[in-house]
């Protein structure tokens, strides 16, 4: 019996030891898979960790690269705007150019028709004028009245309008009569010619008196009565402009006083 038990513990202690080192192959085995998975999942993050890297400066770049062009944007929108006002700016400026000469050409309009109007008067006047000559005495008689400014005015004071108006007339075509003769002449022929309402033949004489004779002093009284025939004819521009003449030159008159409460009227 104890010959069989020893056969048997031998063979056992044969094949023990040999199990043992096919495990600690298994084992072996199984640490070198471990480790080569270990190596292989640290070889994948590092790989991951650089394209992550990678991807991260990518993002960094495009991020820089939106910035940027969100600034240009920005400051392209900034120089439209200020494009935009200026244009605008130009536009506001070029309107009121516009119609600055718009009005400016409609004043020369204006002045033009004025102008024309105390050419028109003139020609009127000395036509008149002419038809006054033929019309007085070539000779003076020592009998007839003769015509002096006083003699004028004392008839023009009593109404004899018609009278005085002769003398006025004979004063005004002398070449002997002084200059502010003719200036008082001219003046009250304007008057008597508006007193009868021939405001067209006043508005010759004061228009004449006043272009030839601006600095007359009947200036005033003359602009003040040209206006008024001005508005006897309908013709509102002109008496505004009279108006405004007289209240320019001659501010502290009472003429210009009058004026200034008639063109509110207008």
């Amino acid at each position: 019996m104890k010959c069989l038990q020893l056969p048997l513990i031998l063979s056992l202690i044969l094949v023990l030891p040999a199990c043992k080192t096919q495990e600690d192959i298994r084992r072996e085995k199984t640490v070198e898979n471990l480790n080569e998975q270990v190596a292989q999942s640290q070889k994948s993050t590092a790989n991951a960790s650089s394209r992550f890297t990678a991807l991260e400066e990518e993002m960094a770049k495009l991020t820089g690269r939106i910035e940027e062009s969100t600034h240009n944007r920005q400051q392209e929108i900034k120089d439209f705007a200020l494009v935009k006002d200026r244009l605008n700016s130009l536009e506001e400026t070029n309107k009121k150019q516009t119609e600055f000469m718009k009005a400016l050409n409609e004043k020369i309009q204006d002045q033009s028709k004025y102008i024309e109007q105390v050419i028109a008067s003139i020609s009127s006047l000395n036509e008149q004028k002419e038809q006054a000559k033929k019309k007085a005495s070539k000779e003076e008689s020592s009998s007839s009245e003769v015509a002096t400014i006083k003699g004028a005015m004392a008839k023009y004071k009593e109404k004899e309008l018609e009278g005085s108006k002769e003398m006025f007339l004979t004063i005004l075509d002398s070449k002997k009569s002084k200059k502010k003769d003719k200036e008082t002449s001219s003046y009250y022929l304007g008057m008597i010619e508006y007193k009868e309402k021939n405001y067209e033949e006043a508005k010759v004489y004061f228009s004449k008196l006043f272009s030839e004779n601006p600095d007359s002093t009947y200036g005033a009284s003359t602009l003040l009565n040209l206006a008024k025939s001005f508005i006897q004819l309908k013709s509102k521009e002109e008496a505004r402009q009279s108006l405004d003449e007289l209240i320019t030159r001659y501010p502290k008159s009472k003429e210009a006083q009058e004026g200034a409460k008639l063109k509110t009227k207008i």
